[in-house]
């Protein structure tokens, strides 16, 4: 049944926007009832909150003259808004699960702020997803925030707190255009793998013409997919620096064996474990030996995107060390401390004594000691090993929260 007594199509769709804009601050409201456990969490909500009522004032300041491409135009925006900003929300609400380490929160800022702004703030939750993620300070209205996502059935072990190291990378790599400095190079270094292989190339130009593409799109396109790969490669840098041995423990614990499909985003499998080989060369870092032995490659697509690949991957491995060295001094220049095998050598004697350490330690350090003894142990995996296992994350938590305590007395 239809009517053409009622509203306008134009008044309807504003009282939908307005509905959609007061259901999310509804939800705010109760999020604000919740228990955080760092004041970061309050705050970006507080951010989001003050944007969505200014923009609840708008929309009810609207005059009934407005015209219909212009309510098109609002109604449009406010459903990005809300779409954006309600993973957000739900982001913000699983960072408040007990189940969190909540003690690695203040370490990790640190980091960020050292590395990133000294402004930034951080919220940690848990995500269902299988690997961390990050938001990497792009979002409108939380700029100063990095959030970072640990999937759930992992968000009580610290044993994966250095694939944070990763995620925070890529905030760090916007905040210190990072790519902007190395594009110069890399479109030289891509030119070059394009034009060392005149046969490749005219075959792959000859295919692609076909569907409208030249050599300027096969140049754009190998540039895009190397300067990602070389971000993901600059991420593993930066977690491989910030946590030492914990870092190489962690990535494989969560990607061993290898992959069998590849995204044009990232570095083949193989090639990706060799970049980290010789990232921790550089550093001194010796690495177990089987650690990633055997290791599976992942393959491109066949066809098209296989050739590209081929280019992309030639240039990310003429650029490579620059961004591998620009990486370490990045965060030499910003005064993180590497691991000191000593200290990880004393955290993990008190870790087998069943006590916490008690002389303070970094955090990549109490991890490190965590994955020397849990490998030690033969990784702790049955049944009647949890025990043991449950006890070797509390040790270690304990341990950050001595170190935490330290450090602020030594501050006071």
């Amino acid at each position: 049944m239809s009517s053409t007594n009622g509203p306008a199509p134009k008044v309807l769709r504003l009282a939908s926007a307005r509905r959609r804009v007061r259901a999310f601050l509804d939800q705010i409201a109760e999020l604000e009832g919740a228990d955080f456990p760092h004041a970061d969490g309050r705050e970006a909500l507080a951010l989001i909150k003050e944007q969505f009522l200014i923009r609840k004032r708008s929309l009810s300041r609207l005059p009934p003259t407005v015209d219909d491409k212009t309510v098109d135009e609002i109604c449009t925006d406010t459903g990005i808004f809300v779409s954006r900003y309600t993973d957000v929300l739900g982001f913000i609400l699983r960072s408040t699960n007990v189940r969190n380490a909540f003690e690695v929160h203040f370490p990790l800022k640190r980091l960020i702020q050292k590395t990133i702004t000294p402004d930034a703030k951080l919220v940690m939750s848990s995500e269902w997803k299988f690997v961390p993620f990050t938001y990497p300070m792009n979002l409108e209205l939380l700029d100063m925030f990095v959030l970072v996502g640990g999937p759930a059935p992992e968000s009580g072990n610290l044993l994966i707190v250095p694939l944070a190291g990763h995620e925070i990378g890529h905030s760090a790599w916007r905040s210190n255009r990072i790519g902007r400095s190395i594009q110069p190079a890399l479109t030289a270094a891509v030119d070059t793998a394009i034009n060392s292989r005149a046969g490749d190339r005219d075959r792959l130009l000859a295919e692609i013409s076909k569907i409208g593409h030249d050599l300027s799109w096969l140049q754009n396109v190998c540039l895009s997919s190397a300067l990602q790969q070389l971000e993901e490669l600059f991420c593993d840098m930066f977690g491989l620096y910030s946590f030492g041995h914990a870092y190489l423990y962690a990535y494989e614990y969560f990607l061993a064996p290898g992959s069998q499909s590849r995204d044009i985003a990232y570095p083949a499998s193989r090639a990706r474990v060799e970049y980290l080989r010789n990232g921790a060369q550089t550093l001194g870092l010796e690495v177990p030996d089987g650690l990633f032995e055997p290791w599976q490659d992942s393959l491109p697509k066949p066809g098209t995107a296989g050739d590209i690949l081929s280019f992309a991957d030639a240039a990310v491995a003429e650029v490579f060390p620059a961004v591998r060295d620009l990486t370490f001094d990045l965060l030499r220049n910003c005064q993180i401390p590497m691991a000191a095998p000593e200290a990880i050598e004393r955290v993990k004697q008190a870790l087998s004594n069943r006590v916490p350490d008690g002389e303070g330690a970094k955090l990549s350090e109490i991890v490190t000691a965590g994955w020397l003894y849990l490998r030690e142990k033969g990784g702790l995996s049955l049944d009647e090993d949890e025990p043991e296992h449950l006890m070797l994350n509390e040790l270690m938590l304990k341990t950050v929260e001595v170190s935490e305590f330290l450090l602020r007395v030594e501050h006071a």
